[in-house]
């Protein structure tokens, strides 16, 4: 029983590990919404649009309103005299 729970829990850890591995080069798109109803992720390529999760299915891509952009910090698009932008994935300071 023990080993069940250990294994349970180290397969929710590589799941949620796996969620946040981000890819400069990919688009942003989030592999899967599940679990994830109503988050949204910013488009890495274009920022007047983003990808929400609407339901346990594949992520829809999604456009901000004319004169706007998607700020990530916020996760809402934003007048472009107010958006900024922000490298796609975090990076680790090494210094």
């Amino acid at each position: 029983m023990k080993a069940v729970v250990v294994l349970l829990f180290l397969a929710l850890f590589v799941a949620i590990h796996a969620d946040y591995v981000c890819n400069p080069d990919g688009d942003g798109k989030p592999d899967s919404c599940l679990g994830r109803t109503g988050q949204v992720s910013r488009d890495f390529w274009d920022p007047t649009h983003y990808w929400i999760c609407a339901g346990a299915g594949e992520p829809e891509l999604a456009a901000c309103d004319d004169q706007t952009g998607f700020d990530p910090k916020t996760g809402k698009c934003v007048p472009w005299n107010l958006w900024q932008w922000y490298p796609p994935c975090p990076t680790d300071s090494t210094d």
